[in-house]
């Protein structure tokens, strides 16, 4: 009888313990998912835009342009066309140089 009872309170701790782990785990997976769904800010320092049939490079505030390229948007995808109407923002010089390969410089 005694024996039963160290039994039964073995399993009530590991299962407590078990339970406890678990919620502590549901918690953190909330709270990371919480953190990982806020919009991330994106610092641009450049904006590439049609200019007049050309892609070109424009200051963050739309200044510009400061270089132009020898890239005819009108060839472009129309998603990329019309993204370019608005104007695509490029943070920094590396980014710049892979939208220059994805649009064919």
């Amino acid at each position: 009888m005694k024996m039963n009872r160290q039994q039964d309170r073995g399993r009530l701790v590991c299962c407590s313990l078990v339970a406890a782990l678990a919620l502590l785990c549901l918690l953190a997976a909330t709270i990371w998912f919480a953190l990982s769904a806020q919009p991330k800010e994106q610092k641009t320092g450049y904006l590439l835009r049609d200019n007049g049939g050309h892609l070109a490079l424009y200051a963050a505030d739309g200044t510009g342009p400061l270089a132009e390229y020898d890239i005819y948007t009108r060839l472009l995808p129309e998603q990329d066309v019309l993204a370019l109407q608005q104007g695509v923002a490029v943070a920094d010089e590396a980014e710049l140089q892979q939208r220059l390969e994805d649009y064919g410089w």
